[in-house]
């Protein structure tokens, strides 16, 4: 796995988003990378994000319908987005 380093820090590169039921988005600094850290604050909700364009958003799972990336509570994860990522959401 040659140039993934998830413990590579990026200054001023950390951006929140406050969801609820709705999908919200935030724009994110990438500085080259594609690397980011997710955490889910919650103590009892799952969190779900997804990683796209301006026009990304969150979605729920519902019935045979995925959903986005889930989240557990007070969880982390590490992942690899696609080059030219731009934004993040979450619900």
């Amino acid at each position: 796995m040659s140039g993934v380093n998830l413990f590579t820090p990026r200054t001023q590169g950390t951006v929140t988003i406050t969801s609820a039921v709705t999908t919200a988005r935030v724009a994110m600094t990438m500085g080259g990378g594609n690397q980011v850290r997710v955490k889910n604050i919650d103590a009892t909700n799952i969190a779900y994000v997804n990683f796209g364009d301006v026009t990304v958003v969150a979605t729920l799972p519902s019935g045979g319908t995925g959903g986005s990336i889930p989240i557990g509570a007070g969880e982390t994860a590490g992942f690899t987005v696609p080059n030219g990522t731009t934004h993040a959401a979450a619900i």
